[in-house]
């Protein structure tokens, strides 16, 4: 069946394992990787990959990323066509159907096209037992899902049989289920009954129940992790059924080994589906400020890149890019080039040649290994020979072993696939993104996919001065959001990494599902001193503001089986000044109000971060015209910050809102409404949660506790 969906909504919140509500109505399932339209050996698919964001990938343990394909028709004129009719695959869940008519059920297969038709036989009044004209049948509402991230059709036997079916099962002849309705609107008015034919032709009923106390879950009394379900209590416990990979038919039975408690789910449920969705900016791996502007760009461009390796890797003189091959690659992709194929070649062979071997993730993870062991930390040079070896490459490995040592040394490799601290791990990830925002990148860096220009910060107000020590203006940016797994029940699951990748792949792959997104941005890098003024003076009152949000957090995180997380006032800070700024940033440029986005920045510690990047990358025309980067010249940029604060002074909802202990989302919130601070929860990195105005601009007793407002001495 063909139903379309966004290409932005097929990494998320409709990945791989998602439950979309299709017209028809029908509800399909995200199948896995496995059934992607996707070949890595076929040369047409090379325009899907997402081959130069290795930052990115080495994180995440992948070769390269795979865009998912948009469709298209056979062109009636005749034109050059490839890659025509790719979709991706989506199965048919829930399985059962009931019928509007007469409530009979009935199940499906996943592949089925067409939901299937009933015709009775009639339940209640005159023409019980009789058939009825064929009816479409539609989906139940109702699944079951596991902390594991399987999902199941709900239990229905066992749950009208109360646990003991005593090997009762529907055949859909003689033995079936009915749904039907009656009375109440909630679950205590929905009803199942198991029906059987007797041998006059009549139909009896088996066993009846409503699905009331279906969705109850209680806490473990012998105090472990784990919750007691209505469904457990039946001992209808996950059986590993997992519909992405096609699992849970005769001819690929679950494996019956997870064990889990089941939840009874509604299929639109919020906890059913959580995408785990790594973002990063794109960061040029070449800075030589002794290139041309051109030369630079030209190293960029991904098709350039990838042939001059090529061409150094079948050079069996000395394994380097000669100026005939350049030139040649030249011709190819950018015949309008001044560029001399000598300089071209001079420049490939400093700059690219390394990425043959650092850009595979597992030679990385070797070369790391090797470090560790050397006795003076450094890579030894038989490790470059053996790599250049299996590779069947003639260039000379001293000329390489310079570089990687020097990429390593900068802190430039990646993080292997293995299960560390998620948080540790995005505070070091960002740290590289900071450290290039954090400077100007106009000289020395190709401007293909980020541009970012340092504004003269002596020509902004007073209000900028003070708060800020860098404001820098991306006139361009990319933006890759990679797929790496999901979850159900809870946002971080019960799966390590790996475990949460076999959920949507049975066999291991190179790649992840990705989009690239294009845009604009303003970087703010607050004043670290001016920080650490306002920390000491306020420190203790901070705390003590800040403590209800910290304890409505670690309950959250312990309703949610995650780990609790430090709150801080430097983060609470930039998270709230992000929102406030985007707010009036939305009313004074005409942006809709989920086309921009934040990126914060912020640590503590030896590598302190305080900043906020507001950017827009929604997939499409707006946002890209240069309006964004308008609004953060020194004309305007500080107007707009004195309106967010002037409207951050006084919401309409106060005093209730700024004298709050706790709302929003989880009551994790202090000072924060939909009046004054929320944003849409796509613009959002925390779901609108940890944030509050009173650090911000202060409170009603304590006016001075803000940011904004407090009163330091100067150096």
């Amino acid at each position: 069946m063909s139903r379309p969906i966004r290409r932005t909504q097929a990494i998320a919140p409709f990945g791989p394992g998602a439950m979309v509500d299709f017209p028809g109505p029908v509800s399909l399932i995200h199948a896995g990787l496995d059934a992607w339209p996707f070949d890595e050996t076929n040369p047409e698919y090379r325009e899907f990959r997402i081959d130069d964001e290795k930052r990115l990938a080495r994180r995440l343990g992948v070769d390269f990323f795979v865009q998912p394909p948009d469709f298209r028709r056979p062109d009636r004129n005749g034109g050059q066509q490839r890659n025509l009719n790719l979709m991706l695959p989506f199965l048919r869940f829930p399985l059962w159907h009931f019928c509007p008519r007469c409530g009979r059920m009935h199940k499906g297969r996943y592949h089925d096209r067409d939901s299937p038709v009933c015709e009775g036989p009639i339940a209640t009044g005159g023409d019980a037992g009789k058939k009825h004209p064929r009816r479409k049948t539609f989906q139940v509402r109702f699944v079951s899902a596991c902390q594991k991230g399987h999902i199941q059709d709900f239990p229905w036997v066992e749950w009208v049989f109360d646990g003991k079916t005593a090997g009762w099962e529907p055949d859909g002849v003689d033995r079936y289920l009915r749904m039907t309705t009656m009375g109440s609107a909630s679950l205590a008015g929905v009803f199942v009954q198991a029906e059987e034919r007797e041998d006059n032709g009549r139909h009896r009923v088996v066993a009846r129940r409503s699905l009331a106390g279906a969705f109850t879950t209680d806490a473990d009394p012998t105090g472990g992790t784990n919750v007691i379900t209505a469904l457990s209590q039946l001992g209808a416990n996950c059986t590993g059924i997992n519909p992405v990979l096609a699992i849970g038919t005769e001819l690929r039975p679950a494996p019956g080994n997870c064990g889990e408690p089941l939840f009874a789910l509604l299929k639109s449920a919020a906890n059913l589906y959580f995408p785990s969705i790594v973002s990063s900016i794109y960061i040029p791996d070449i800075d030589d400020k002794a290139l041309s502007q051109d030369v630079l760009d030209l190293l960029d461009d991904r098709d350039m890149k990838a042939d001059l390796r090529r061409c150094a890797r079948r050079n069996r003189v000395n394994g380097l890019v000669s100026a005939l091959d350049s030139e040649d690659v030249l011709k190819e992709f950018h015949p309008e080039s001044a560029v001399s194929p000598m300089v071209l070649a001079e420049a490939a062979n400093k700059h690219l040649l390394v990425g043959v071997l650092l850009e595979d993730w597992r030679i990385s993870r070797v070369f790391e290994q090797r470090m560790k062991t050397a006795p003076d930390g450094l890579l030894p040079l038989e490790a470059v020979e053996a790599r250049v070896k299996d590779l069947n490459w003639h260039i000379d490995p001293v000329f390489l072993l310079g570089q990687i040592r020097a990429h390593f040394a900068g802190g430039a490799q990646g993080i292997p696939l293995v299960d560390t601290d998620a948080e540790m791990e995005e505070v070091s990830y960002r740290q590289q993104e900071y450290r290039v925002f954090s400077r100007d990148i106009q000289v020395g860096y190709p401007k293909t996919d980020l541009d970012i220009r340092g504004a003269d910060f002596t020509k902004y107000g007073p209000l900028a001065r003070d708060a800020f020590s860098r404001i820098g203006l991306l006139h361009k940016l990319r933006e890759t959001r990679a797929f790496e797994g999901f979850s159900r029940i809870y946002s971080t699951g019960a799966n390590t990494r790996i475990e949460q990748r076999a959920l949507f792949m049975e066999e291991p792959k190179h790649w992840l599902p990705a989009i690239v997104v294009r845009g604009e941005g303003i970087f703010l890098q607050f004043s670290e001193d001016r920080l650490q003024q306002w920390i000491v003076q306020h420190g203790v009152e901070l705390d003590e503001r800040l403590s209800l949000m910290s304890r409505n957090m670690a309950a959250l995180a312990t309703r949610r089986h995650q780990e609790s997380r430090p709150i801080t006032p430097r983060f609470v800070l930039l998270h709230t000044f992000a929102h406030l700024l985007i707010n009036q940033l939305v009313q004074d440029c005409g942006y809709g109000s989920a086309s921009l986005r934040e990126r914060i920045y912020s640590a503590d510690g030896d590598n302190p971060m305080a900043g906020i990047l507001i950017y827009t990358a929604a997939g499409d025309s707006e946002g890209t015209m240069g309006g964004l980067v308008r609004m953060g010249q020194s004309d305007r940029l500080e107007e707009v910050i004195r309106r967010a604060l002037d409207k951050a002074r006084w919401c309409s909802t106060d005093p209730v809102c700024i004298e709050s202990k706790g709302q929003g989302p989880d009551n994790c919130n202090l000072a924060a409404c939909h009046s004054c601070a929320l944003l849409p929860e796509t613009s959002c990195e925390e779901q609108n949660r940890l944030l509050d105005r009173g650090v911000v601009i202060g409170t009603i007793e304590r006016p001075g506790l803000g940011f904004f407002t407090s009163k330091v001495d100067q150096p």
